[in-house]
């Protein structure tokens, strides 16, 4: 079964991608599962800030 995907494309400087890149290399992640990875974690912590809020979650 084939995932549904959709792309981000990030304009970034070529001095913060060589660090990005770099640091992802360190930690041995593709820079893209860093980006998934980072976007998670802000959409959870969202929705928990949300939630405590009194707001629904979505």
């Amino acid at each position: 079964m084939a995932k549904e995907v959709s792309f981000l494309q990030v304009r970034l400087s070529p001095k913060l991608k060589q660090q990005f890149e770099q640091m992802c290399a360190e930690s041995e992640i593709s820079m893209s599962d860093k980006v998934r990875e980072i976007v998670a974690n802000l959409v959870r912590n969202h929705n928990r800030q949300t939630t405590k809020g009194g707001k629904a979650e979505v």
